[in-house]
């Protein structure tokens, strides 16, 4: 059986949430909101990226995550990160159906990125309960 039931969240809230990661976080140079199965529905970003391609992604990368924890004997899988020699790359579950992807660069401190993406992330499911 399959969860049909539907998000709602306002789109300037998202817009709000995505501005506010990248203004207030010097390194975080890209944010994306895309839903599990692989769509993308709002990016902010100071370059161009493909975020049809980001999303999809992004969705694999999640799901293997969390197959790794189930594999491992442990219970969900609150971050998926990737360090690379640019940067870094933080995705975060949001709710049951989205995902918030954050791109930095690797100047900024992965805490940083990390705190700054879970905290969008608490923002958006208070909105989407509420």
């Amino acid at each position: 059986m399959t969860d049909k039931k539907q998000i709602v969240i306002k789109k300037q809230v998202v817009e709000d949430n995505l501005s506010n990661l990248l203004d207030t976080s010097d390194g975080i140079y890209a944010a994306l909101l895309s839903s599990v199965d692989g769509h993308a529905l709002a990016k902010k970003s100071v370059d161009e990226l493909s975020e049809t391609r980001l999303a999809a992604m992004t969705s694999s990368c999640l799901a293997l995550g969390e197959k790794i924890a189930i594999e491992a004997q442990q219970t969900g899988c609150n971050f998926v990160i990737i360090q690379n020699t640019d940067g870094f790359l933080v995705m975060r579950r949001v709710d049951k159906k989205l995902v918030i992807t954050t791109l930095a660069n690797k100047n900024i401190n992965l805490g940083m990125v990390m705190s700054a993406t879970n905290s969008v992330a608490d923002s958006l499911e208070k909105e989407i309960r509420s």
